[in-house]
């Protein structure tokens, strides 16, 4: 379809208008009939507005360079479709020419702004795009938290339970969990019954260690502000990979393996170590010690949090504030120094936090002092 000579003059005083932020929701709707209408007149309107950005519209004597290009590629703009008429007649282009320099001439700020507003645009199509499909790929995250002074008791989609210690997270995809794969993320501590499938393994990955089962019973302690990472086996059988060694060790029941948070700092590469008996003249990067039940409270230590039981058993003051912090959700702040390495055995269930420091300095003398959200020890 071709345009007439004044249909071209109201078409190019429709696309000025529209550059320059001065046309009407009519005058938009017309232009865009005639896009519509004449399809090549898309790649004349852009080439314009291509070739304006490349000058520099505020160096003397640019403008008028500006318009000499275009005159010079004339033919490139205004090509009619008939092969057999003339190229558009000198007068209409010159009218043309005159339209584009007192719209630029005018309004060459705008249409800098619009330039930069459809870029700002189609970055913040991406953006939001980009943010529409991270809500989908969390939507189907499931995450589950409990606070300091809480604990609670969850069942996945697989019939497995997991008990969850205070303070800590457990999250788990639900698009791909007990597909070929039952696999979840803890930040804390948890015991976990899980139901026996040998076709679908579980894996819980912690900061050092993946820990892979079938079916069993067994406790993982992973506090990223702790200085060891644990894996207490009850029953059935675990495949323990250290991830900073690329080693893995079997546990059987009854078995512990503790892993150091912090690597020693060395030059060289750590080797693979399986000290079942460490050498008590260092502290070791990794130990698989025998889980034994107190004799005195006749309690496994490691799992005693499951039955509702603070325990801790030849233990720093310093470790047991901790413990104390997520038992009773509240911080614990030892003053005096020297109270940080002395150590105690306890067994409590339903005492207050009070309770438990009054029986505390039975043994070694220190005051405390209890605040709303805090407690001091000096």
């Amino acid at each position: 379809m071709d345009l007439h000579n004044q249909s071209q003059n109201q078409f190019w005083s429709l696309l000025a208008k529209k550059m320059s932020k001065e046309a009407t929701t009519e005058e938009l709707q017309e232009l865009h009939s005639i896009l519509l209408n004449n399809p090549n007149l898309h790649h004349q309107a852009d080439m314009l507005a291509e070739m304006w950005q490349q000058f520099d519209k505020n160096a003397p004597g640019n403008e008028a360079a500006y318009m000499r290009h275009v005159m010079r590629y004339k033919d490139e703009f205004f090509v009619k479709e008939n092969s057999e008429e003339t190229l558009i007649e000198e007068t209409l282009f010159e009218e043309k020419q005159s339209l584009i320099r007192s719209i630029f001439k005018r309004k060459r700020f705008a249409i800098l702004s619009i330039i930069v507003l459809l870029v700002l645009a189609a970055g913040s199509v991406y953006f939001l795009s980009n943010k529409k499909t991270e809500a989908i790929a969390s939507e189907a995250i499931s995450s589950v938290a409990t606070k300091n002074g809480n604990r609670t008791n969850i069942v996945l989609p697989d019939g497995s339970q997991v008990w969850l210690n205070a303070g800590s997270n457990l999250d788990y995809n639900n698009s791909h969990f007990n597909k070929d794969i039952r696999e979840v993320s803890l930040n804390g501590e948890a015991f976990f019954d899980v139901v026996k499938n040998s076709e679908k393994p579980f894996i819980i990955h912690t900061k050092k260690m993946d820990i892979k089962v079938l079916g069993t019973s067994f406790n993982v302690r992973s506090y990223s502000d702790e200085k060891f990472a644990e894996a207490a086996l009850i029953r059935g059988s675990l495949e323990v990979t250290l991830k900073d060694r690329d080693q893995k060790i079997i546990l059987k029941p009854n078995e512990k393996i503790s892993v150091a948070n912090e690597e020693p700092k060395t030059e060289t590469k750590p080797e693979k170590v399986n000290i079942l008996r460490p050498d008590p003249t260092h502290i070791p990067q990794i130990v698989v010690n025998e889980i034994k039940p107190s004799p005195k409270y006749n309690i496994i230590g490691e799992i005693a949090w499951t039955q509702n039981k603070l325990y801790f058993e030849d233990e720093n003051f310093e470790n047991i504030a901790h413990l104390m912090e997520r038992w009773f959700g509240k911080k614990v702040t030892i003053a005096n120094e020297s109270l940080k390495s002395v150590h105690y055995t306890g067994n409590f269930e339903n005492e207050t936090m009070e309770e438990v420091l009054s029986y505390l300095k039975l043994s070694k003398s220190f005051n405390f002092r209890i605040g709303t959200d805090n407690i001091v020890i000096y």
